[in-house]
């Protein structure tokens, strides 16, 4: 009877039984709220608007509809190149999905100016090496590796982790933990999370090259995901004083 059942589902077009159930009861559509999108299109510019009047003046971005022009760009060539019906990580709405990685996305490259001035080198000594391609959703996808790196005056590579943080609630993944010990012990390159706090104002340097995985308090989050809590007093930065000394602000666990 079992190779029957399975038999009869394959010759419907079904080898997966989830699937035909989700086809049989019509759940399995993607549809992209097109409104939804351009009104988030409208929140993150307003976010970035809000954010930068209230940061020191010493790292505003002078011409902030310039970039967010940034928004548009990256709309245009993840609509072009057919991505949103097919953002539904987890489950979740493509919507949803497109809002929450912009809005990290914004932020990463709002504050690289900043960046660029506490670890006083120019601008185009970092670079991108995360693994978000707008037009490949193969490589749209969460990894383990840093966003940024920068070069140093004395020629030192730094991985730079960027978060951002919108709630209050403020979490470093295992996975990154434990890739930034790899990159240290394989090829002798440190890792920094940044992570900024835009709810609270504030932000931290942390230094994970050296962490010892065995002695961290790791707690569930979403997902079923190992994170570790970062520590408030971690949070120096704060992102409407004039700009900290770099060796103020870093932790390192």
């Amino acid at each position: 009877m079992c190779n029957y059942e399975r038999s009869f589902r394959s010759s419907l077009g079904f080898t997966n039984q989830e699937k035909l159930k989700k086809y049989f009861k019509a759940t399995d559509f993607v549809v992209v709220n097109w409104d939804k999108i351009n009104q988030c299109n409208a929140r993150l510019k307003e976010i970035c608007e809000k954010i930068n009047r209230t940061i020191s003046s010493d790292i505003q971005i002078a011409d902030i509809d310039e970039f967010t022009n940034k928004i548009n760009e990256a709309f245009v060539i993840m609509r072009d190149n057919n991505i949103f019906p097919r953002l539904n990580n987890q489950g979740r709405n493509p919507d949803d999905v497109y809002y929450n990685w912009m809005r990290g996305y914004l932020i990463c490259e709002m504050f690289i100016p900043a960046i660029a001035r506490i670890f006083g080198i120019p601008e185009e000594n970092i670079l991108h090496t995360g693994q978000d391609d707008l037009t490949n959703l193969e490589t749209f996808a969460r990894a383990a590796t840093a966003d940024l790196e920068i070069i140093t005056v004395d020629n030192e590579r730094i991985r730079l982790e960027m978060q951002a943080g919108y709630t209050g609630t403020n979490d470093i993944k295992r996975s990154k933990i434990l890739e930034a010990i790899s990159k240290k012990q394989n090829d002798n390159i440190n890792t920094y999370v940044v992570h900024i706090d835009v709810f609270n104002g504030k932000a931290a340097i942390i230094d994970i090259s050296n962490a010892d995985d065995s002695r961290l308090n790791y707690h569930k989050a979403f997902e079923n995901t190992d994170v570790l809590t970062i520590n408030p007093e971690w949070f120096v930065w704060k992102l409407a004083n004039p700009l900290p000394e770099l060796n103020t602000v870093i932790t390192s666990i």
